[in-house]
């Protein structure tokens, strides 16, 4: 059951980052972030649903010292990257570290959460 959740989590998330290159974004799913710093609290808020989903499903974990970091969640501090990145090719789509930044917090914290 979790990795069903995982894989739906994964697939709602492409589909949004998909619909967000075309400018397809529904109204429906705009207005939950249309406020001051919403796109911001999004990027948190969607990685770290994705990360917690992932790191419960697939438990295999790295290892660095007292530091520790699920296989998948290194894998989406990658693919935020490259979706960050890829957004300079979108005219629709406007990059930021500050995007880059929330997401990258949610990975961690939501690693965190999962891994106790």
């Amino acid at each position: 059951m979790k990795k069903l959740a995982a894989f739906c989590g994964l697939s709602a998330f492409l589909v949004v980052v998909v619909a967000a290159d075309r400018g397809a974004i529904p109204t429906w799913l705009r207005a939950l972030y249309d406020f001051p710093g919403g796109d911001l609290l999004g990027h948190f808020l969607v990685y770290g649903a994705l990360t917690f989903l992932l790191a419960r499903a697939f438990t295999r974990r790295l290892y660095i010292g007292a530091f520790s970091l699920a296989i998948t969640s290194l894998g989406l501090l990658g693919l935020a990257l490259m979706e960050e990145i890829s957004q300079f090719f979108f005219p629709l789509r406007s990059p930021g570290l500050l995007d880059l930044s929330c997401g990258l917090l949610g990975i961690v914290l939501a690693d965190w959460l999962a891994g106790q």
